[in-house]
């Protein structure tokens, strides 16, 4: 993969400023600000519905914010005049028609946006689909899914890429490949923000963590800032989110939190 961020160019960032968006008079995200860098792995972390769905829905444009903003390169996603070159995503790996093959899928995206038709074979390469290229995706297991996913992020070779929950469905080799991909993305100075609720791969696979809970930012440190003072990421995560879970978990004597 070339290079995302050529000199003299802006420099791709996301940004989340006092976002807030509201359903049935209830807060999902509650005056959020947070910024996602170039060059780094963010990780985002939060229990069920504290509103990391919600938030990367709105940094897409998929959701309009009841109030605050949610920026890339300083603009919205729907100002971006070429979007697939500028911005990768996978938010649902299962939104893709079944009857489609994998090339055919990206065929379709690539048409759309005006990408080289080579750069189909390329993706399907990276994620390991190659072989797989002709089948129809209604025979994919979900990690093949979850890798169909990731190629269509990849297709327009974009600066900024946000992956929700890009592990899921695949099996040890799948995961250690995937920690991979997001390592080398951000090394090629990409910005690059993965939800995950693995806490032990963001420990390992994060260069910064974004913490929310209730919809508003809890912490937002490097994974060595946020677990000083902790025995591992799982307990700070646990300390930071207690009071944010959707439901309350009763724990036997003896048994760590």
């Amino acid at each position: 993969m070339s290079s995302a961020v050529p000199a003299g160019t802006v420099v791709a960032m996301i940004e989340v400023r006092d976002l807030s968006k509201w359903y049935g008079g209830k807060p999902a995200v509650d005056h959020l600000t947070f910024t996602v860098r170039p060059g780094r792995v963010t990780g985002f972390l939060g229990p069920n519905g504290a509103g990391k769905s919600t938030t990367m829905r709105a940094i897409l444009a998929l959701d309009r914010p009841t109030s605050g903003s949610a920026l890339i390169s300083g603009v919205r996603y729907d100002q971006l005049t070429e979007p697939l070159r500028e911005v990768g995503a996978l938010l649902d790996a299962g939104a893709v028609h079944p009857g489609r093959t994998a090339a055919n899928h990206l065929r379709a995206l690539a048409i759309a946006a005006h990408l080289p038709r080579q750069r189909v074979d390329e993706v399907l390469d990276i994620v390991g689909l190659a072989d797989m290229a002709g089948k129809r995706v209604k025979g994919f297991s979900l990690g093949m899914r979850q890798r169909l996913g990731i190629a269509a992020a990849l297709l327009g070779d974009p600066a900024v890429l946000l992956f929700d929950e890009p592990v899921n469905g695949l099996d040890p080799e799948g995961i250690r490949w995937v920690r991979g991909l997001m390592r080398s993305l951000a090394d090629e100075g990409r910005t690059v923000l993965v939800s995950s609720h693995l806490m032990s791969e963001m420990a390992v696979t994060a260069d910064e963590l974004v913490v929310i809970g209730g919809g508003r930012l809890v912490a937002q440190g490097t994974v060595s800032e946020l677990t000083a003072g902790h025995g591992s990421l799982e307990d700070a995560y646990f300390d930071l989110t207690g009071g944010h879970t959707e439901y309350a978990t009763s724990y036997p004597p003896g048994v760590p939190r």
